[in-house]
């Protein structure tokens, strides 16, 4: 199946942005791996990857969607990360912490971007995680 790049706008700026999970047999772990290239310039990404335990049923929680608490808002949302207001505050989170578009910034954790964002992601640690 191919994935297409999807688009967004942020500020006036387009983005366009892959989304991919990937298993690790050995650990239990998924990593879910979003890119996020400013437009037309496919050689400086933002690369998040989230590291989380694995679900043997439907895989990894942000891809699928999870009740996730935001403490900024005192709200219990439903988080799937396919929405684009959660790429959008990703993509804002990058451009603060100094992406911008055009720089490389390395992987970056994208769990510490959500809990930047407010969402209490303590349960989305592995056990496995620092072993």
């Amino acid at each position: 199946m191919k994935r297409k790049l999807r688009k967004i706008t942020v500020a006036n700026n387009v983005y366009v942005y892959t989304i991919k999970e990937v298993y690790a047999v050995t650990t239990d772990t998924t990593t879910l791996i979003v890119r996020i290239f400013s437009d037309g310039h496919k050689a400086t990404p933002l690369i998040l990857h989230f590291l989380t335990y694995c679900d043997p049923i439907q895989g990894h929680p942000l891809y699928t969607g999870i009740d996730i608490f935001n403490q900024r808002t005192q709200e219990t949302v439903r988080f799937i990360i396919h929405r684009p207001v959660y790429i959008r505050a990703l993509i804002t989170e990058g451009i603060r912490r100094g992406w911008t578009g055009r720089n490389l910034t390395g992987i970056q954790d994208g769990v510490a971007y959500l809990n930047e964002l407010g969402f209490d992601t303590a349960f989305l640690v592995s056990p496995l995680q620092g072993k």
